[in-house]
């Protein structure tokens, strides 16, 4: 058996490449192989040099990639690497190929200044091992036909889907709240290109776009503008996703079989950190429910610290472990518990430090 990598793949791989990551993550599965349609800012041979594959007897069989990227919380400014696609061929597994995959992510955001690496999975304790750990919180809020009237309503508001002239004025409001990935407009449009059951609607102010939604299905993953704007939008998005003339007293064995629900049951995403539309909805008192950001490891911990302007704090990895030193303390943590210490929520140590968990949102457009 001949082995070649972890290595970046070369352009004429490309091909098998996709090949190989649709194999598993998609066709496996019984679903479409459009993982790189998905992902064409991270399929792309513009960021080869991001990915890491195993060759044996010469052909693809284990593989994953990282999404560079910057984010934003206030005043600190992170590089983030995004792991997506850590796929091995079901004939190549327990072997240990997806183990050395992954330490060649790391070293390379290493290279990347990568402050911390997110990632998303069905198998959490395989990524723990490796220091990946859930931190940050989010929130979620719950809507159906025993709530959604209480969303204040515009009947004056003007709406519409967005056009490819609105993504610079997009781009301009997510900026203005410095919470979560930095984006130009064309990035905007490559992560917002046409998806089936996605859309993006805006709200018009004078004629201008002052607000938008990004919607799948009836989840609302994102939203940005003022809540006088928001909030009016989504109301008329919870009416137009329930129809009152729809029996609810049965369903049908196939709606059942396909868990149709006969009225709206949707959600909205949100950051922990309030502001003018979490506010506004729990005023009203909107359930909402509460989950972690992602899966996350610290890979440079003094730069982290830093880029939050923290001077008090010091800490330095030590092999599997992260050493975090204050003004009169040591604390020699787990990679997992540095994430809950600096991102929260579980707190790993007692006192707790001052001024921790840090501020942290991802936005699910950001996500890979």
């Amino acid at each position: 058996m001949n082995e070649d990598g972890p290595r970046a793949p070369r352009s004429n791989e490309f091909d098998e490449l996709l090949a190989q990551v649709n194999g598993v993550m998609r066709e496996e599965v019984r679903a479409a192989p459009t993982y790189g349609e998905e992902w064409p800012r991270i399929y792309c041979l513009e960021n080869l040099e991001n990915i890491r594959v195993i060759h044996v007897d010469g052909r693809i069989v284990s593989s994953a990639a990282i999404y560079p990227h910057e984010v934003r919380f206030g005043d600190a400014r992170l590089r983030v690497g995004g792991i997506t696609g850590v796929a091995t061929d079901a004939a190549y597994r327990r072997r240990g190929f997806g183990t050395r995959v992954m330490q060649a992510c790391i070293e390379r955001m290493a290279e990347l200044g990568c402050h911390l690496s997110l990632l998303g999975s069905g198998v959490p304790s395989w990524y723990r091992k490796l220091g990946w750990e859930y931190g940050g919180v989010e929130r979620s809020y719950r809507f159906s036909r025993g709530n959604r009237h209480l969303v204040p309503t515009d009947a004056g508001l003007a709406m519409r889907e967005a056009e490819d002239g609105d993504f610079e004025t997009l781009a301009e409001i997510h900026e203005a709240r410095a919470l979560g990935g930095v984006r130009s407009p064309d990035l905007l449009r490559s992560m917002w290109g046409p998806k089936p059951g996605a859309a993006v609607w805006v709200a018009l102010r004078d004629g201008q776009v002052g607000a938008y939604l990004r919607v799948r299905g009836t989840s609302v993953t994102e939203y940005g503008g003022p809540a006088g704007l928001v909030l009016p939008m989504l109301s008329r998005l919870l009416a137009a996703w329930d129809d009152p003339s729809i029996a609810t007293s049965t369903r049908s064995i196939e709606e059942r079989h396909a868990n149709v629900k006969p009225t709206v049951h949707a959600s909205l995403d949100a950051p922990w950190r309030p502001d003018d539309v979490t506010e506004a909805l729990d005023a009203l008192g909107i359930l909402r429910s509460a989950g972690y950001v992602r899966m996350i490891r610290i890979e440079k911990p003094q730069a982290l610290v830093r880029a939050y302007g923290r001077t008090d704090l010091s800490a330095r990895a030590d092999g599997d472990r992260i050493v975090v030193e204050t003004v009169n303390r040591t604390l020699r943590l787990s990679r997992t518990d540095a994430v809950k210490l600096f991102f929260g929520p579980e707190r790993p140590v007692t006192p707790d430090v001052s001024g921790l968990p840090f501020v942290f949102h991802v936005w699910t457009a950001d996500r890979v």
